[in-house]
């Protein structure tokens, strides 16, 4: 029983965020382009005239993605996952606990 709630709050927060963002209209528009090529540092000048230290704050990385920040990413995405997930499954274990001692079940 733990676990189906565990997965029905899952859901529900899945749902909530998908509705708000829908409602918001803050889907972004998607490039397939951008899943296919590598990074390349934007043309664009910018509005100061082009000096080169405005251009490295408008810059989104440091520098070009490697294996090694891919991977660093994809690590520390694991890691909130997990540590979310650990944060849901406690919180609900928590209220079983609590419910099913206050009506003695």
């Amino acid at each position: 029983m733990p676990y189906a709630l565990v997965l029905l709050v899952a859901a529900a927060a899945g749902g909530g965020v998908a509705v708000a963002t829908l409602r918001r209209g803050a889907v972004a528009d998607t490039n397939p382009q951008a899943w296919t090529t590598g990074y390349e540092e934007s043309e664009e000048v910018p509005a100061d005239g082009g000096t080169t230290q405005a251009r490295e704050r408008s810059r989104s990385l440091p520098s070009a993605p490697t294996w090694q920040t891919r991977l660093t990413g994809i690590v520390g995405l694991l890691i909130a996952v997990l540590i979310g997930a650990g944060l849901i499954v406690g919180a609900c274990f928590a209220t079983w606990a609590l419910l099913r001692r206050a009506f003695g079940v």
